[in-house]
């Protein structure tokens, strides 16, 4: 039994290890011999539980799937019509990338991982069905559904480029809240769908001022 527990100790630090570097190097720049290292157990070990940087990378991507989904049951919860569900759900990705370094590698290795396409989406694609149901509901169309799917996943890169390059997380959170704000105009959005936060800084532009005609200046003159 507790030889079981060890190895269950030594395979898990194995993927976090690989995790992390496959979230900085990507598929093509991690080596097995690196994320031994930072696992700290040797090489054999490493092999003894995965025997190709594939398997290991499948193995990651599959646990980053899985918590990145667990992760999304609040929106599932969600039951107001509207795009607020939709909004929640780029606003907590964004946050467990960069909380999760299993998801963050999982995004990554889907893209570069052979045989990997199409996992991590259906980490979070059900959670976005809801969603999309749930903006059907407030009187969002067919045509824009397709549109914001689209926007979802053109978010979800900006925002792990974003998370990548240092950006605080708040900051990413707080500014797709806003983008989605305003796209809520475009779609059909009920005002429940939430203010514009940046409403109060808008300054009325001054009044146009018009030449003075002859009339005026015949009153005037009057």
């Amino acid at each position: 039994m507790l030889r079981q527990a060890r190895a269950e100790q030594t395979r898990s630090a194995l993927i976090d290890a690989a995790a992390g570097q496959f979230a900085r190097h990507g598929y093509a720049g991690a080596t097995l011999a690196r994320i031994s290292q930072s696992a700290g157990v040797t090489s054999g070990a490493l092999t003894f539980h995965f025997l190709t940087k594939e398997d290991l990378a499948h193995e990651v991507l599959r646990a980053g799937a899985a918590a990145t989904s667990s992760a999304l049951d609040e929106v599932q919860q969600l039951t107001t019509p509207g795009l607020a569900a939709v909004s929640r759900l780029t606003q907590l990705l964004a946050a467990f990338l960069q909380q999760d370094v299993r998801a963050h590698a999982a995004m990554r290795l889907a893209h570069e991982c052979p045989g990997s396409q199409g996992a991590w989406e259906q980490a979070w694609r059900p959670a976005l069905l809801h969603a999309l149901e749930l903006a059907r509901a407030g009187g969002t169309t067919d045509a824009e559904l397709a549109d914001i799917e689209l926007l979802v996943a053109y978010l979800l890169a900006g925002a792990e480029a974003q998370l990548r390059s240092g950006r605080p997380v708040s900051v990413v959170e707080h500014e797709l809240g806003r983008l989605w704000r305003r796209a809520g105009a475009g779609f059909g959005a009920r005002p429940e769908d939430g203010p514009d936060p940046c409403e109060h800084d808008r300054t009325p532009a001054p009044p146009r001022l018009r030449a003075p005609s002859r009339g005026d200046a015949a009153r005037n003159e009057g």
